[in-house]
């Protein structure tokens, strides 16, 4: 055998051994079956997947093991950890835990800096002060959508995929998350930022990925524990109104769900995270089948005439 020939051998082998531990990963990870179904219903809708699933901006390196990423995890589900993680990007070159008490204590953000450290995802500069391990890290937004398909995946036992562009859509950018859960498709559409940071015109491109995408379930989540109704809500009933005037409001009500969770003909919801993210999602996936399964047979049987 040649050399080139060698190295072609050897390049597939390498290709093949990647893939192998990527198989091993998810088994370990216990992630549920039903990729390939996930990926038949996107197809189905006439989409080609360009990227998804990608690992460049996650705040822990590539090479973690499940065990790392599953108490990475579990610390993403509290808000006042995500909140922490904002903050540590923002300050990656270099930060202590005496800057990063906003919304913990003292006692809790030198707990979080050891947890990081621990995972390889912060190191110590000197006495006190550390950096992020991955200086090239911009952004929270994709390890969130890390987490809401992890979420997905772990919570709901529904295979999900982050970070998801497709060839040749209408309305372009990424779709943040794509789960199946109970074989309805769900999109979900992440923002980081409080509600005063968030522009109309994304609610807009939200609407022309659910006109794109059709899916059965469409999420806006908003990670933040401020109010929806007062920015949020009112920008998706003008955004409605201008598509589709004054009949807009009987054909696409933006409805209180309860507290702070918004509904849209029962199909389309704006989510925060007060109480609890995790179960803030819970309960629009409750409210979706229970109104489904209302059309199909009446909850509450009529009373004998």
């Amino acid at each position: 055998m040649d050399l080139t020939a060698l190295h072609k051998a050897l390049s597939e082998l390498q290709e093949e051994v990647k893939e192998l531990r990527a198989v091993i990963e998810r088994i370990e990870q216990g992630l549920p079956a039903g990729r390939s179904e996930l990926q038949r219903a996107i197809k189905a809708r006439g989409l080609q997947v360009h990227r998804q699933d990608p690992d460049d901006d996650l705040i822990f390196l590539s090479q973690a093991s499940p065990e790392e990423r599953t108490a990475l995890y579990e610390l993403l589900k509290h808000y006042s950890f995500r909140l922490f993680l904002r903050d540590v990007i923002s300050s990656k070159e270099s930060f202590q835990a005496t800057e990063l008490v906003r919304y913990c204590s003292l006692e809790t953000a030198q707990r979080y800096i050891s947890v990081l450290c621990d995972l390889k995802i912060a190191e110590p500069l000197k006495e006190g002060t550390f950096r992020l391990a991955n200086q090239a890290l911009y952004s929270f937004g994709p390890t969130l959508e890390w987490f809401i398909a992890q979420m997905f995946q772990r919570e709901f036992a529904s295979p999900a995929t982050y970070g998801v562009r497709f060839k040749e859509t209408t309305s372009g950018g990424d779709y943040d998350v794509i789960a199946l859960w109970e074989r309805q498709l769900v999109y979900v559409e992440i923002k980081s930022s409080p509600p005063r940071g968030i522009e109309r015109g994304e609610i807009g491109s939200f609407l022309a990925r659910i006109t794109d995408l059709l899916p059965d379930i469409a999420i806006l989540f908003n990670d933040t524990q401020l109010r929806m109704k007062d920015k949020i809500v009112l920008m998706f009933e003008e955004e409605l109104y201008d598509r589709y005037g004054a009949h807009s409001t009987d054909l696409f009500p933006v409805s209180r769900l309860v507290d702070e969770l918004f509904h849209i003909n029962h199909c389309v919801y704006i989510v925060n995270s007060k109480k609890n993210a995790i179960v803030n999602f819970n309960l629009c996936l409750r409210d979706f089948l229970t109104h489904q399964r209302a059309e199909l047979l009446p909850l509450v049987p009529s009373e004998e005439k």
